[in-house]
């Protein structure tokens, strides 16, 4: 089969074809749509920042969280600054003390504690109470979490769509 040569004419008529293919794309793009969304999302973003979420917790709770924290905790490599991030957010709690039966700690210190205790071994009835009761306050306030997290998402997935001149169903 013999090639056929490309001319300087052809090289402009497909650029052309792609300056017309991409000015018809931005055509269908709602500008005004996609600088709603990207605000939208990043003030949602900047209110999780901060964010606080109420951990249901009795003292004898963050006693049990303490002492595993200190003494029972498996980590690896740099899991350990985690480990410490969780026991200074412990420590702080114990000196404000617990405000109508809960503590406060940020998604990062909730998903990190979550991880942790999931990673709890043990013997014994007691500890297994002990256990139950700490997943189980981490195990509800990350539910909070990640609602706030599919909101995000949710607004990511919707950021993309209208970049792209998309209606998302």
């Amino acid at each position: 089969m013999a090639k056929i040569a490309k001319t300087p004419k052809m090289e402009v008529i497909k650029e052309e074809a792609n300056e017309a293919a991409l000015e018809k794309y931005l055509s269908n793009v709602d500008h005004d749509k996609v600088n709603s969304i990207k605000k939208d999302l990043e003030d949602y973003k900047k209110s999780l920042a901060g964010k606080e979420y109420a951990v249901s917790m009795t003292p004898e709770i963050l006693d049990v969280f303490l002492d595993y924290m200190k003494n029972g905790v498996q980590w690896r490599s740099k899991e350990a600054l985690g480990v410490k991030e969780i026991l200074k957010s412990i420590e702080r709690t114990k000196k404000e003390g617990i405000k109508d039966g809960v503590a406060y700690f940020n998604n990062l210190e909730v998903e990190a504690s979550h991880y942790f205790i999931l990673k709890m071994e043990g013997t014994g009835e007691s500890r297994i109470d002990n256990f139950v009761a700490l997943w189980k306050t981490f195990e509800e306030t990350l539910v909070l979490i990640q609602q706030d997290n599919l909101v995000v998402k949710d607004l990511e997935q919707q950021l993309a769509a209208a970049e792209q001149g998309l209606e998302l169903a």
